[in-house]
């Protein structure tokens, strides 16, 4: 009996030591199939179907949020942001329809403040006691030169509407004006911009009467010096519905902050709650809900902006001027909307084309042959030391580029749908540029090519043959 075979006897210690670590390595393969089996088993019923219902819940819990927040938020920044209101109604100030209007009203408020006709009247009955020869000829032109004068009015209160000093003065007008703003949301009263019980809002003409009246005086308009000191005001929108919606108004200003916090809560609880498989899906779906919720606000704006306009009485303020001001009113609701679904709709592709379904894995495929096709036509070759690196460190980069991208979209003052979307276009751009530098490092990695630095690349000298029971040459 040699050594080797007594080693391998059936009573040795090697054998028992040898049979015992077969067993735990049957032990331990058995559980590495036990637990492969019960992550690739979808899940179930039982918790898995209940944290799959709790996460559809907050889906759609998140895309009703988002309906109201977006509302609020408007409301919120342009009720306490002075500056960004009157920067959203500066453009009036050069609206055709605006500025008709203002000259229409502003003219008959001067013509109702002074009587032109008696006063032509009086001036002609005394030229006739001074020129008695020319009192038949003048008698009964008083209703002419008062409608002349009042043209002339017209026309100087039109081209004041049309200066840059208009402009000047309806900035100046609207800046004071925002506490009325206010008074809209918070149901207090007073300021120059007002709103009473019948729904009219109104503002005060006093600066630009007094304006006209200075221009008309200077251009030679003597009966503009007896235009009296006028406090009147300007109808700027009249519906039923702003005395209703006060209380909607109210409410979503107060909650603004709440509602924000509530969504973004909201959309992590449920990409958190969801099952390990579900969690890109899930977030595919909140950011799709989102997208869907901005969608249909948006259709709400422009059924309720038909309903509301054809609520204004046309005799009060004409259409044209109405349309034009509530127009210009919801640009930033109607730009915090777009940018929004925009996010949405962004989150949505994200997730889908991250995670395993079929079509998403032909698209990265499609663009790791279009990368092995440029990155072939670029440069051929083995990849250099740095491209290693960059494979190494890509997903690092990456997570960092879209995390400077999500810090652009949070610190912008106020995002558009255009920043939202050249955002993730050069975020997109930069994590493409990544790709394509490192793919033939990647390449090289898959085809089995060792990467300088690593245990394998380390080249290994190898021993020389072993020679037992060397045997001398016979002479």
């Amino acid at each position: 009996m040699t050594l080797h075979d007594g080693a391998n006897s059936a009573g040795s210690p090697e054998q028992a030591e040898i049979l015992r670590l077969r067993a735990e390595v049957a032990r331990l393969q058995l559980e590495k199939d036990r637990a492969s089996e019960a992550a690739l088993k979808p899940p179930g019923r039982g918790s898995g179907l209940a944290r799959r219902i709790i996460a559809v819940v907050l889906v759609v819990l998140t895309a009703i949020l988002a309906f109201a927040t977006v509302p609020a938020l408007y409301l919120r920044s342009e009720v306490l942001d002075t500056d960004r209101y009157v920067a959203t109604v500066a453009p009036l100030a050069s609206d055709p329809a605006i500025q008709a209007e203002i000259s229409n009203k502003v003219t008959t408020q001067i013509t109702e403040a002074v009587d032109i006709e008696g006063i032509t009247r009086d001036a002609m009955t005394e030229l006739s006691k001074v020129a008695p020869r020319v009192a038949a000829v003048i008698s009964g032109l008083a209703p002419a030169i008062a409608e002349q004068t009042k043209s002339l009015i017209h026309t100087a209160v039109s081209r004041f509407v049309a200066s840059p000093q208009f402009q000047d003065l309806w900035t100046q007008v609207n800046r004071v004006a925002h506490q009325g703003i206010v008074n809209l949301a918070t149901g207090n009263t007073g300021g120059t911009v007002t709103i009473d019980e019948s729904g009219t809002v109104s503002i005060s003409t006093k600066e630009i009467i007094a304006r006209v009246k200075t221009l008309l005086v200077e251009q030679g308009v003597d009966i503009a010096a007896r235009i009296p000191e006028v406090n009147a005001q300007i109808t700027l929108l009249q519906s039923p519905e702003l005395v209703r919606a006060t209380d909607a108004i109210r409410t979503l200003d107060r909650t603004a902050p709440i509602l924000a916090w509530m969504t973004v809560l909201s959309a992590i609880g449920a990409i958190a709650v969801a099952p390990r498989g579900w969690r890109r899906r899930t977030t595919s779906r909140v950011g799709l809900g989102i997208a869907i919720a901005m969608a249909l606000l948006a259709l709400a704006l422009t059924i309720g902006l038909d309903i509301f306009l054809g609520s204004i009485p046309s005799a009060t303020v004409s259409p044209a001027a109405a349309q034009s001001l509530v127009d210009t009113l919801l640009v930033p609701l109607r730009t915090g909307v777009r940018f929004v679904f925009v996010v949405g709709l962004l989150m949505a592709i994200a997730a889908f084309l991250t995670g395993h379904s079929r079509p998403a894995e032909s698209v990265r495929q499609g663009l790791a042959r279009a990368g092995d096709y440029v990155t072939g036509k670029v440069g051929a070759g083995q990849p250099r030391p740095w491209q290693h690196w960059l494979a190494r460190y890509r997903r690092i980069l990456e997570a960092a580029v879209i995390g400077v991208a999500i810090l652009v979209l949070i610190l912008w003052q106020y995002p558009t749908a255009a920043v939202a979307i050249w955002t993730a276009v050069l975020a997109g751009l930069a994590i493409l540029v990544i790709e394509l530098l490192c793919r033939p490092a990647v390449a090289a990695e898959h085809a089995g090519a060792p990467v300088p630095g690593s245990p394998s690349s380390v080249p290994v000298t190898a021993a020389p043959p072993e020679v037992s029971n060397p045997t001398l040459p016979l002479p």
